[in-house]
């Protein structure tokens, strides 16, 4: 950076080939502008740039769940809070390369209690069958009102389905067919309870 006076210039406010040109102060600044970076990244960096990388794109794939599992977590966006619940779901090798430890995926995250669902799925039919069991209401973290939702994750295509259940205040069962092209033994199937409001969420579960 240089300080110069120019009756020419004035006050100059541009870029010439690799030189920007600003006015601040009462005097003309010449900057060098910067076209690369070089650093050294340690380890630590370059795994979680691999963290990263693979949550950004599993918050693209799973937006829809995310706008509903992460509301009212933290003070940005909903995939914001996705990302920090999940740094420690993704798995990276001395390669660093990142992997994904589906069982300690979370695809919603919240003070309320989980609901009570399993899920099968028929070769037969080709679909997924959802079994809820009725909950007891618990002031402030589970009212009959509560929605419940299933989730379906198919980790090949990376496509995902928002399933919605029964109120947690029921018992019963839902079925949904497994989606065309989808490999139902690449299916990875979470629940989790939102209020009625949208405004809490539960913790997900992996159920299949």
């Amino acid at each position: 950076m240089a300080e110069f006076n120019s009756y020419l210039l004035g006050k100059a406010r541009k870029s010439v080939g690799n030189i920007t040109l600003c006015y601040t102060r009462c005097k003309n600044i010449a900057k060098a502008k910067v076209f690369a970076r070089k650093d050294n990244p340690t380890p630590e960096i370059l795994a979680q740039r691999a963290r990263m990388k693979v949550l950004v794109q599993l918050s693209r794939s799973l937006l829809p769940v995310i706008q509903k599992g992460f509301v009212g977590i933290g003070k940005g966006s909903t995939s914001n809070a996705f990302v920090a619940e999940n740094m420690g779901a993704i798995e990276v090798n001395e390669k660093n390369e990142a992997s994904v430890n589906f069982e300690r995926l979370l695809v919603a995250a919240g003070m309320l209690n989980p609901p009570k669902v399993t899920v099968t799925y028929s070769e037969d039919n080709q679909k997924f069958l959802f079994e809820q069991a009725e909950q007891e209401e618990e002031d402030g973290f589970a009212l009959a009102d509560d929605l419940v939702y299933g989730v379906l994750y198919e980790t090949e295509r990376e496509r995902a389905r928002l399933v919605a259940l029964r109120p947690r205040g029921e018992s019963g069962s839902t079925t949904y067919a497994l989606p065309d092209e989808w490999d139902n033994t690449k299916v990875k199937v979470y629940c989790f309870a939102l209020q009625k409001n949208g405004k809490r969420a539960s913790d997900s579960l992996l159920i299949l």
